[in-house]
């Protein structure tokens, strides 16, 4: 085979990599081997990079094992489809051989490789790797160092995350958004609003990518006027408009808030609607507690020939369970494989057992959980342990609790619960003995938290703290109300 021949394939190779065009790079592959050309790296590479972006796994660890030599690209690529297609294992073992081949990673091979470590959650490889970004100085290479920080966050190391985040020379609008969206997932909404603020005083503007970050940040907060704000960015901008994940993030952001009608005017007039779309609004109306509306778009969105996936039945199931459709709820639950195709999850275990347990069907609750063909997690015992305390069932409840226990030790709420349970029923030896375990292990009641936000800023009150300087002044409002409600009805204009 000659130089232009190789050329010629070579150019071909790449057009199917970039199109996909799977048919034509096997055709190619057939006349790579009748040739004989397997020692050409290039061509090999090429072929490689077809079979990986078309996503054709085996096949192209197939090219790769049988390549006599592989340059840089090579590792990269195979390490890249890897982490791509969610098979992190596999790339870290590619990574593995690639140092003992002698190789040195360089700013390709470091972000795929990050996002395999976050995916098994190795936070010790992580470190590791962030010492070879540091002694291989590539943290100039804004896609290293944004890797870097979405390992941080993603494992919840928010100070390393910081850190790494006020060390980088550039950072970009992507750069941001991982800040915003990773505090926002840990639940630190208002330090990502912080961060908005902050990119906005630097110079930066908001993307399509950022938005759906800070609507999140805004519903997680309740703040109402924020969110608002940032729609009204968002019907200005002839972009933002018809971006479905935005109007997708302002019907969850305005639920949250509590407006529910805002968050049905958004579904309305959204031009394009996707099964995240429907998924969300049904999930708005569930935990709104209606759940004959959010059944109604269930069934309209079926109408219009969208297939529910998981999420979807999670959301339904949810509804059920906030609005006491039991026998809805059974329905579903037990034709998903026949309806749409897939066995129930343990999200929908956990939503199934918590509609039973709410309603006192505690014997049907525990004997689901325990008949799971999954490992039932704490997701799944907490529903049950919450329908026990709430029905004051405490032979169950301690099936469940025990359980928890083993899952999480570290969670001090399941120890309240089983406590809350021996004192509704006056059982001292379990009160004694459940304290007693607490003091042990160095476990504390979390206390219950609300707050509001006045003028752009956040007011916290704990339970049983009486810290905060508005305190007092509330409760004293808070009581006259009260009083005044107690009031016969004809008494009018309250005299405060």
């Amino acid at each position: 085979m000659t130089y232009k021949t190789a050329y010629h394939l070579s150019i071909l190779l790449r057009n199917c990599a970039n199109h996909s065009l799977i048919y034509q790079a096997k055709q190619i592959n057939v006349q790579i081997l009748l040739s004989n050309y397997l020692s050409n790296v290039t061509l090999q590479t090429d072929l490689l990079l077809a079979y990986s972006k078309s996503g054709f796994l085996q096949e192209a660890r197939k090219v790769f094992d049988r390549m006599p030599e592989r340059n840089m690209h090579s590792w990269n690529i195979m390490m890249s489809s890897y982490a791509q297609n969610y098979c992190y294992s596999d790339a870290i073992c590619i990574f593995d051989e690639l140092l003992k081949m002698g190789f040195r990673p360089d700013h390709y091979t470091l972000p795929p490789l990050f996002k395999a470590v976050a995916g098994v959650g190795d936070c010790y490889l992580g470190f590791v790797l962030h010492g070879w970004v540091i002694r291989l100085g590539f943290e100039g290479y804004v896609v290293v160092g944004s890797s870097v920080l979405d390992f941080y966050l993603k494992g919840g190391k928010l100070v390393e995350a910081k850190r790494v985040f006020s060390n980088m020379l550039w950072r970009d609008c992507g750069v941001w958004n991982l800040m915003i969206s990773g505090f926002g997932r840990a639940g630190f909404y208002v330090e990502a609003l912080s961060l908005v603020r902050n990119m906005v005083e630097e110079g930066v503007k908001l993307d399509a990518l950022v938005v759906p970050s800070i609507l999140n940040a805004c519903g997680g907060l309740g703040d109402l006027m924020k969110g608002k704000e940032i729609h009204g960015r968002v019907v200005k901008s002839t972009l933002f408009n018809v971006d479905v994940v935005i109007s997708n993030s302002l019907i969850d952001m305005y639920a949250k808030c509590g407006c529910l009608n805002d968050s049905e005017k958004v579904f309305r007039n959204m031009r394009r609607l996707n099964v995240v779309t429907w998924t969300t609004m049904i999930s708005c109306y569930g935990v709104h507690g209606r759940a004959e509306e959010s059944l109604e778009v269930f069934k309209k969105m079926k109408g219009f020939g969208l297939k529910p996936n998981p999420v979807t039945l999670t959301a339904v199931l949810a509804s059920c369970s906030h609005s006491g459709l039991i026998d809805e709820g059974r329905r579903i639950f037990y034709s998903m494989q026949s309806h749409y195709g897939f066995e129930p999850g343990v999200e929908h275990y956990a939503c199934m057992v918590d509609l039973l347990g709410r309603f006192g069907y505690l014997e049907e609750a525990l004997g689901l959980a325990q008949r799971m063909k999954l490992e039932a997690t704490a997701s799944v015992w907490g529903a049950l342990l919450g329908g026990c305390v709430m029905h004051k069932n405490v032979n169950i409840g301690e099936i469940a609790a025990h359980c928890l226990f083993e899952l999480e030790p570290s969670n001090p709420g399941n120890y309240v619960a089983l406590f809350y349970i021996y004192k509704s029923h006056g059982i001292s030896d379990g009160i004694t003995i459940t304290r007693a375990k607490m003091r042990e292990l160095g476990l504390a009641k979390t206390p219950g938290c609300s707050w509001i936000t006045i003028a752009g800023t956040v007011h916290k009150f704990y339970q049983g703290c009486h810290s905060h300087p508005l305190t007092k002044v509330t409760c004293e409002i808070l009581d006259r109300m009260i009083k005044v409600l107690m009031l016969p009805g004809d008494f009018e204009n309250p005299c405060y």
